[in-house]
């Protein structure tokens, strides 16, 4: 299934807060976060088919919905944005100067803003997909988000966008399965598991568990490791004792435009 971008009608129910309203386009991840690239998104789905050239569409900004109203996709999500950015900011300065970079470097980030900053933009994806149980965490930034859901990150040094909503990932080896949005764009991925005591196959990123009782506003020094990073397809190409099921109304993959192609200009 292949969809034009940004999806969505100009009114209708806004994701976030349930309310009937003009809607506004928000991107996936944030503009300042993913600067513009030529991409070509298509759905997860089709990009697996084994089709040589999937049907693909255009979109230099990343993976846009009109699902939010002006109030949530502004008010709201502004200081999480923030807090996003901020932490890929740093992240992208380390890897841009090698003098800066390490095997292992901390960076300051505020997990309980970044942690919503990552829901509320998974929330953004589909078409009248409100949930009161992911709002609260969203109205709230006291609320125990970081003891309900795993929120796992990683450095990404790889072009190209993928968001996954709709995403059921098991483990064969511990029998545990859960619920898990993905959102991966150069210079970090985050995985955020509703089943806190998933464990990924053979290898397992840092996760913000550590933050849970951090205040709504409280800056930490995050760990980051540059070595033993996974593929670029890691972890919703599953393999050894994973399988995942995912819909493709909520799983997107942005590429960069046909490298033979540029080559040949």
């Amino acid at each position: 299934m292949t969809f034009k971008f940004p999806v969505g009608p100009a009114t209708g129910l806004c994701n976030i807060c349930g309310k009937h309203s003009d809607l506004t386009v928000n991107h996936v991840p944030p503009k300042a976060w993913a600067k513009g690239i030529a991409l070509r998104v298509s759905s997860v789905a089709d990009s697996i088919s084994g089709d040589k050239r999937p049907p693909s569409y255009k979109m230099p900004d990343g993976v846009c919905f009109r699902s939010l109203c002006k109030t949530c996709n502004g008010a709201i999500m502004a200081p999480y944005d923030r807090a996003l950015i901020s932490m890929t900011d740093q992240i992208s300065s380390l890897l841009s100067d090698r003098r800066k970079l390490t095997y292992y470097q901390s960076i300051k980030v505020r997990p309980q803003q970044v942690a919503r900053g990552i829901l509320g933009h998974m929330c953004s994806v589909g078409l009248g997909r409100y949930d009161e149980k992911l709002s609260k965490h969203l109205f709230d930034p006291s609320s125990d988000l970081l003891g309900e859901a795993r929120l796992s990150y990683w450095v990404y040094p790889y072009s190209g966008r993928t968001v996954i909503r709709d995403l059921a990932m098991g483990n064969f080896g511990t029998r545990q399965a859960t619920a898990m949005y993905i959102l991966k764009s150069y210079p970090v991925a985050f995985a955020m598991a509703w089943r806190k005591d998933f464990l990924f196959d053979k290898w397992q990123p840092q996760n913000f568990d550590r933050y849970a009782g951090a205040g709504p506003a409280d800056e930490v020094d995050l760990p980051l490791e540059f070595v033993g990073l996974p593929g670029q397809l890691w972890p919703e190409h599953v393999q050894g004792n994973h399988f995942a099921g995912m819909h493709d109304d909520g799983a997107f993959i942005a590429r960069e435009r046909d490298p033979r192609r540029a080559l040949g200009k």
